[in-house]
């Protein structure tokens, strides 16, 4: 049974894009992590610390991104192939009609296909759209709304919103993890099932050492 698990938060609330080549938290030594984040893994945050940070990096939780309705709608119409259909068929009605002497009725049943495939892959792009936005919606309410963190040298249970880069968390076998985290010191007989990520229906034993060169 795993007893008890500890853990440094490497989560940042910045809104920005980074290369997956870039992040280095799981490849650092504890020490070295421990060193960075300024923070002891027994003491763990002071709450001033913990006050700085958050008002540096705001609350634990996802920033939902702009909206920006108008520009999606038309990324609907004309992303990818939606332009080049759009243009063909004005192209074959035009060739319907003026140019057509006579009007061919082929062109005209080419170019209501070429607009009927042309609407038909705009409401697949924005069913896409709205499909992937409730799968992310949906992960927000995979995070606990209490977790227990280590400050000032003792346990305190406090929001999973204010969390902060460095916070020590504590974690029971049955928890679930609040934010982005890192081993640093885990109970012995502790076992990770990472069937979800990799399909490996068996578990692995959990480790704080990295093997990443």
């Amino acid at each position: 049974m795993v007893s008890l698990l500890k853990y440094t938060s490497a989560i940042s609330t910045e809104y920005r894009v980074l290369d997956l080549a870039d992040l280095e938290w799981h490849t650092l030594a504890v020490h070295e992590l421990c060193r960075r984040l300024s923070v002891d893994i027994e003491q763990g945050l002071s709450e001033d610390q913990a006050k700085r940070r958050l008002s540096e990096h705001g609350q634990n939780k996802m920033t939902p991104p702009p909206s920006g309705l108008l520009w999606k709608i038309i990324g609907y119409f004309f992303g990818g192939f939606g332009s080049i259909l759009v243009v063909a068929g004005i192209l074959v009605f035009i060739a319907w009609r003026p140019l057509g002497h006579p009007p061919a009725v082929a062109n005209l049943a080419l170019a209501c296909v070429l607009i009927a495939v042309w609407l038909i892959q705009a409401a697949f792009n924005a069913w896409q759209d709205w499909s992937t936005s409730r799968v992310m919606a949906s992960i927000g309410t995979m995070l606990p709304d209490q977790c227990i963190v280590v400050r000032n040298g003792s346990h305190a249970s406090i929001s999973a919103l204010d969390l902060v880069p460095g916070d020590i968390i504590v974690i029971k076998q049955g928890n679930k993890l609040p934010a982005d985290v890192r081993f640093v010191d885990i109970s012995s007989d502790a076992m990770f099932d990472r069937a979800i990520l990799t399909g490996q229906y068996y578990v692995c034993n959990l480790g704080t050492r990295t093997n990443i060169q």
